[in-house]
This record gives C-alpha cells, sequence and structure tokens, in this order.
C-alpha cells in the first residue's frame, strides 16, 4: 500500500503528537507500505520514522490566500502526483477540494461544538464550514476514542456512517526514560496537573489542592502547560491561598522536559470537563502512577475504572478523590497498566489501514 499523509497543517500539539506515534504504529503493522508524509513550508513539527518520505507543499502567494491554497490545490496536486492508494489527513480542516483517491481523516473531538463557550465565533464557524465539508467527502472519518465516535453518532448522524472508533495508544511512554536516582532519592513527592486550555479546570485544582494540603504537609503540586497570563492570575491566587510553598507554576515544556516531569510524578490530577481521548490520564496509568479524573466519557474509557474520579470539581470531592488515589495498592497500580495494554498504536495503524484498503 502506498499512503499519503496530509499533515500540512499540522502544528504542534495534539494533532502533531497523534500523527508521530500513529507513524510509528504503521512501521510496526505494515513495515513495507510506502508512506510519504506532506508537510508545510514550516517543515515537520514531528518526528517521522526512517524511510518515510517527505514531501513539502508551498504556495505561491503568502497570507490567507496561501494557506487557503496550501489547504486546498496545494495538498490535492502533492497528493495526485504521489500517486498513493490512499489519502490520510492529519486533521479535519484540510483536503477541501478531494485528493482525488480514497480518503480518511481523524476526528479529534467536537468540542467547539459541546462546550462552544471555550471557543471564539471565528473558530466555531470556520471549523462548522470546513470540517462538515471535508467528513461529508470522507471514506473514512476515525475517531481517536469511541467517546468521540458517539458524539458524531448523535449530532451528525448521516456523516456518522463512515465513522469508527481507532482508538489512540499508550505504548509509547515505554520510551520514556525513566526517573533518574536523584529524582528517586530526593526531594518531596509532587503531583503533576495541567494548566492549558480551559476545559482542563486548572483553577478547580489548585482550590482542591489548598483542601487537600490541610491535611498533607510532604506533597507538592506542579501545575504545568500555563501562559503567561494564567500563570499570573493563578500566582495571586495561590498566594491567596497560603500555598506558595506548595504550589508550582510552570510554563509549557519541551518533550524532553515534559517526559522527565512526568515519569517523576507521584500522582496525576487531571479532572477535565472535556477530552477527546486523555492521553496523560492513560499515560500516567501505563507508567504505574495513580491518576485522579473527572466522570468525562473518555476519561471513563481510556482508565476502564481504575482511576479515583472525582465526583465533581469542587474543593472537598477533589481532595477526597487525590487521597482515595494516594490509597492506590501496588496491586491497584498493576491492574490499571495491564488495562493500558488494549491500546496499542499498532492497534490504532491497522484500523486504519484496514478501512482505507477497502
Amino acid at each position: 500500500m502506498h499512503l499519503v499523509v496530509d499533515a500540512v497543517v499540522v502544528r504542534s500539539g495534539s494533532s502533531a503528537i497523534v500523527i508521530e506515534h500513529l507513524l510509528r504504529g504503521w512501521t510496526q503493522e505494515a513495515p513495507d507500505d510506502e508512506v510519504t508524509v506532506l508537510v508545510g513550508p514550516e517543515g515537520p513539527c514531528f518526528a517521522i520514522p526512517e524511510g518515510y518520505r517527505v514531501e513539502t507543499v508551498t504556495a505561491p502567494v503568502g497570507g490567507p490566500a496561501g494557506k487557503l491554497w496550501l489547504r486546498t490545490l496545494g495538498v490535492r496536486r502533492s497528493a495526485r502526483a504521489q500517486r498513493p492508494d490512499a489519502v490520510l489527513a492529519a486533521v479535519p480542516a484540510t483536503g477541501l477540494v478531494g485528493y482525488g483517491r480514497r480518503r480518511g481523516l481523524i476526528l479529534y473531538d467536537l468540542r467547539h461544538e459541546l462546550r462552544p463557550h471555550q471557543f471564539s465565533w471565528k473558530t466555531r464557524l470556520s471549523r462548522r464550514v470546513s470540517w462538515s465539508w471535508t467528513m461529508s467527502r470522507a471514506d473514512g472519518i476515525y475517531t481517536i476514542s469511541e467517546r468521540t465516535l458517539h458524539d458524531l453518532q448523535a449530532r451528525h448522524p448521516r456523516l456518522a456512517r463512515n465513522g469508527m472508533a481507532a482508538q489512540l495508544g499508550a505504548d509509547h511512554v515505554d520510551e520514556w526514560p525513566p526517573p533518574t536516582e536523584a529524582q528517586q532519592a530526593g526531594g518531596a513527592p509532587y503531583a503533576l496537573a495541567f494548566g492549558h486550555f480551559g476545559n482542563k479546570n486548572a483553577d478547580a485544582v489548585i482550590e482542591g489542592w489548598a483542601q487537600f494540603c490541610a491535611t498533607d504537609a510532604t506533597w507538592t503540586l506542579r501545575l504545568v502547560g500555563m501562559g503567561s497570563a494564567d500563570r499570573a492570575a493563578a500566582t495571586e491566587r495561590v498566594a491567596a491561598l497560603g500555598l506558595a510553598d506548595r504550589v508550582e507554576l510552570m510554563p509549557w515544556l519541551d518533550d524532553d522536559q515534559f517526559q522527565d516531569c512526568f515519569v517523576a510524578a507521584g500522582l496525576v490530577i487531571f479532572p477535565s470537563d472535556f477530552e477527546g481521548f486523555g492521553l496523560p490520564a492513560i499515560e500516567a496509568q501505563r507508567l504505574g502512577i495513580p491518576v485522579v479524573v473527572s466522570d468525562d466519557p473518555a476519561l471513563a474509557e481510556v482508565t476502564g475504572g481504575h482511576a479515583a474520579v472525582a465526583r465533581s470539581t469542587s474543593p472537598s470531592d477533589l481532595a477526597a478523590a487525590i487521597a482515595a488515589a494516594l490509597a492506590a495498592t501496588p496491586e491497584d497500580l498493576a491492574a490499571a497498566r495491564e488495562f493500558t495494554d488494549g491500546f496499542s498504536w499498532r492497534r490504532t495503524a491497522r484500523v486504519v489501514r484496514t478501512s482505507l484498503l477497502g
């Protein structure tokens, strides 16, 4: 099979993480396949397996017109020139005029429809127009979870006829470096939480942490991925709660820094109010780290009953869930890790590839 992956508009973030690991899974599932990855003029923002070809698509003009050209005529011409068997779009908002080949796309979530207040009206309008158009012309819509597939079926039953769940993997963390001896030997234990995007509930985590700290004098909290404005506001709240020595507010970390911070954590707190999948939760379980989650359907799907579920994001409920997670036994953590064996990137690649072959 010759596959073209349209990653022309992929930027650093969730889509880059997914497509990088999907391609690694593809090398395991179909090592003899020919794969060409289309990228924009900035080049790839994710690692591409050795042996896969990279083609750069450039626009004849700059600005908005150039970006539109890349997503339409640019990717169409480049994809057709490769004469592939199928094209896989890494995000829904590309390939708007088609490739002339069997095509699929990855759908992460429908949060812009289900949590519209978390997006600007321009983003909602753009997604409604471009995503609907692209999905209506796809031979396969590959949702990253059963939760996203159910959302698609409920809101767009006609489009969902070509939908199927291709759940993401968790086994990429097997390659993360283990905690160093220094990390294992010294310092207070810390919990890890996430401050980017409104759905991560960073403010609630801080309030819940304050209540937990009233019963504990050892643990600290690292809140990562916060922009400067959010960090400034959170710093004031942390000070007001008397938590200056119990909370560390951290900016975006590069991949190596993030992995080092993650693997050495003693707890992951992830009470998101909406997830398309919930990678941090399943990554924690794969690494043997106890995790706190909300009752979000995707988080229930990827943790399989092995996480401590906060009944709400109230301080008391979060503090209770933190205590419950920390009470997990080695047997509990082993069972949680075993559950993640069902989530592999090779399996993700197999689902997508089988569909694209028709």
